[in-house]
C-alpha cells in the first residue's frame, strides 16, 4: 500500500492541541479525529540527525551510529561535521529498492550525498549548496532546478527579521511544489519529505510567542509574535494539499523527530568538570577572557548580526577557541562538540592521561558530578539521568559515541561546551527556543485503526519499522523499534529477514571527507545559526 511520511521538524503537541482547539489547524485535527496519535519519545539528544537517522532506519544511536550533527575524529579532540555516509543501518527506501519498491524522498536532513535508490533523491540539510550534487539520478538537479528556480535547501538566516520570515514562507512553497514535481515524474510506492523551517522558526521566533518567556517583548510587532503558530497554519494547509494528490489507499504518517520548547538556562560542562578538578585549564586563561568578555559584549553592540539575523553567531571564535584553553596534560575528562562527555583516554586521545585501570574511576567521578549541578530556579538536580555508553547504547558502532551523555531533568535547560569563565549554569541568549524530548505521531489512512491506544509510547525508531509493514516489506531480525502493529486493522505480524547493518566497508568509507573545508565551515556555522554548537 502507498504509504507517506511527512515531516513536521520539531511539531509539538504543545503548540497544536491549542490551535487545533481554536479551530486553526482544519486539517491536522481531521488526520488525529480519523486516525490516530501520540507524543513520540525522540532520540536520548532530541536533535534532527539522530532523530531523522533512527526515524528512517528504525534503529537506535548505537546501532547506527549518530548521536548529534557531529563525529568525534578518531585521537583528536575535534569533531567533523556528519554526512549521511555515517550512518551505518539500512532506511527505509534501502530495504524496499531490495525488495523492488519505488521511493520519493525530499528534502530529509540527514540523507546529503545522495545515494542510489529505486527511484528519486532530493538531499536535505547536510547538502552545502546548490552547488552541491543534491540529487539521485543526478540529472534530477538540472531538472528540478529548471522546473523550480527558486528552490530552497535550506532557508537563509537574513539579518532583517522580516525578509527572514519571509524566507522562511518561500522555503515551505518550494518544499510542497519540488513534492508536487516528483510526484508528477512516474509511480511510486514510498514517499518521504521533511519541512524543516518549522524548527527554524521556532528557534528563532519562540520569544515572541510565548509572553512567559524572559526574553519576551511586548512591544515585538504582532507578525513575529504570531509568526509560529503561522507556520503551523501554513504547513496545516501544506499537508491538506499533499493528501489532495494522494491516491484514495494512502497511508500516511506525520511525525516530528522532536518537539520544543522555551530555552533558558545554559550548562557550560566543562566549567562544572573544572570546579571538581576533573579538567584544567592553561595559566593565563581567566585573563584572556576578561579581553574576550570585554570584546563580546563590545561586538554585541556595534557589530550587526551576521547571515542567520540574531544573537546566535555573536561568540562563533569561542567554539573554536574554547579546546585551546584546556591544559589536556592535567585534563581526565572533557565534553566535546558531540554533545557528550569523555574521558582524556591514553591510547584513544592524543594527549590522553587517563590508564585503561582508572577509566572507570573517572567515568563513575564525572557522572556524580553532573548529577549534583542544581538548578537555579529550585534547587532540584538538573540531569535526570547520566548513563555510561554500555547503558545509553547498543549496538555495533556504540564505540564511536561518548562515554558518558545526559538527559535534563528540563527540556529548558540546554548544555554545550561553551566556555563560561568561572560560570556553570547562566541564563540562554542563543536561540529563544530549544528543542523537547516529545515530537508528534500521527497515522491517517485507509486501514488505520482510529483512537486505539498504544500499549507504550511510540519512539522515533518505531516510525520505519511501522512504514515497512505498512508498505508490506518484512522487517530486520536485528532493528530496535517496532512496528506499531497496533495502528493498523489488520495486526499480522510481518516476517523477519536480513539485517539492518551495512555492509562493513560503508564504515571505511564513512571516514572519506564529504565535505570541502569552506563547506565544513558553512555547515558548523549552519549548526551554531541553531544552537547545536557554540
Amino acid at each position: 500500500m502507498k504509504t507517506v511520511i511527512i515531516g513536521l521538524d520539531g511539531a509539538t503537541f504543545d503548540i497544536i492541541n491549542p490551535l487545533a482547539s481554536a479551530g486553526r489547524l482544519p486539517n491536522l485535527s481531521r488526520l488525529m479525529r480519523e486516525g490516530i496519535s501520540a507524543p513520540l519519545r525522540s532520540t536520548i539528544l532530541p536533535n534532527s540527525f539522530p532523530g531523522w537517522a533512527s526515524c528512517t532506519t528504525g534503529t537506535s544511536e548505537g546501532m547506527h551510529g549518530v548521536f548529534s550533527p557531529f563525529i568525534k575524529n578518531p585521537s583528536s579532540y575535534t569533531v567533523r561535521a556528519m554526512s549521511g555516509r555515517d550512518i551505518m543501518t539500512r532506511n527505509v527506501w534501502d530495504i524496499l529498492s531490495a525488495a523492488r519498491g519505488r521511493s520519493i524522498v525530499l528534502n530529509v536532513p540527514t540523507t546529503y550525498p545522495p545515494e542510489p535508490i529505486n527511484g528519486m533523491m532530493v538531499t536535505g540539510m547536510l547538502t552545502p549548496s546548490l552547488d552541491s550534487d543534491f540529487t539521485y539520478p543526478a540529472s534530477l538537479k538540472t531538472e528540478l532546478l529548471a522546473a523550480l528556480p527558486g528552490y530552497v535547501i535550506e532557508p537563509a538566516r537574513i539579518p532583517d527579521r522580516r525578509a527572514r520570515a519571509a524566507e522562511f514562507r518561500r522555503s515551505i512553497d518550494a518544499h510542497e511544489k519540488a513534492v508536487g514535481f516528483l510526484m508528477s515524474r512516474g509511480e511510486w510506492d514510498f514517499l518521504m519529505v521533511v519541512f524543516s523551517v518549522l524548527d527554524r522558526a521556532q528557534h528563532d521566533y519562540w520569544a515572541d510567542m510565548d509572553p512567559s518567556h524572559p526574553r519576551h517583548d511586548p512591544k515585538t510587532p504582532r507578525e513575529f509574535r504570531e509568526f509560529v503558530h503561522e507556520t503551523y497554519q501554513r504547513l496545516d494547509a501544506t499537508v491538506a494539499r499533499l493528501i489532495e494528490h494522494l491516491p484514495a489507499d494512502s497511508r500516511v504518517f506525520v511525525v516530528s523527530d522532536h518537539g520544543f520548547c522555551s530555552e533558558l538556562f545554559e550548562v557550560r560542562v566543562n566549567e562544572v568538570l573544572a570546579e571538581a578538578g576533573l579538567l584544567a585549564f592553561k595559566v593565563g586563561r581567566q585573563t584572556r577572557s576578561r579581553v574576550r568578555s570585554l570584546g563580546e559584549k563590545i561586538s554585541r553592540r556595534l557589530i550587526p548580526p551576521r547571515s542567520n539575523g540574531n544573537v546566535l553567531q555573536k561568540k562563533v571564535e569561542y567554539g573554536r577557541a574554547f579546546l585551546d584553553e584546556i591544559d589536556w596534560s592535567r585534563t581526565r575528562a572533557f565534553f566535546a562538540q558531540d554533545k557528550g562527555i569523555w574521558a582524556n583516554l591514553t591510547g584513544r586521545e592524543s594527549e590522553g592521561i587517563v590508564r585503561e585501570s582508572d577509566f572507570d574511576e573517572v567515568i563513575e567521578e564525572a557522572r556524580a558530578v553532573l548529577l549534583s549541578v542544581a538548578s537555579p530556579e529550585d534547587g532540584e538536580p538538573v540531569f535526570e539521568k547520566v548513563m555510561r555508553r554500555d547503558e545509553a547504547f547498543n549496538g555495533l558502532y556504540s564505540q564511536r559515541l561518548p562515554d558518558l551523555v545526559m538527559i535534563p531533568r528540563r527540556d529548558e535547560f540546554v548544555y554545550n561546551e561553551r566556555p563560561g569563565y568561572g560560570a556553570r549554569i547562566v541564563p540562554a541568549d542563543s536561540t529563544t527556543g530549544t528543542h523537547s524530548r516529545d515530537g508528534i505521531f500521527i497515522a491517517w489512512g485507509k486501514g488505520i485503526n482510529a483512537g486505539v491506544p498504544f500499549s507504550t509510547q511510540p519512539n522515533l525508531r518505531d516510525v520505519g519499522p511501522t512504514a515497512l509493514a505498512s508498505l508490506g516489506c518484512s522487517l530486520t531480525t536485528d532493528l530496535d523499534g517496532r512496528a506499531l502493529m497496533e495502528v493498523f486493522s489488520d495486526e499480522r505480524d510481518r516476517p523477519r529477514l536480513g539485517s539492518s547493518y551495512r555492509d562493513p566497508d560503508r564504515a571505511i568509507s564513512a571516514r572519506t571527507p564529504v565535505y570541502s573545508a569552506s563547506e565544513e565551515a558553512e555547515l558548523r556555522e549552519r549548526m551554531r545559526a541553531l544552537g547545536y554548537i557554540e
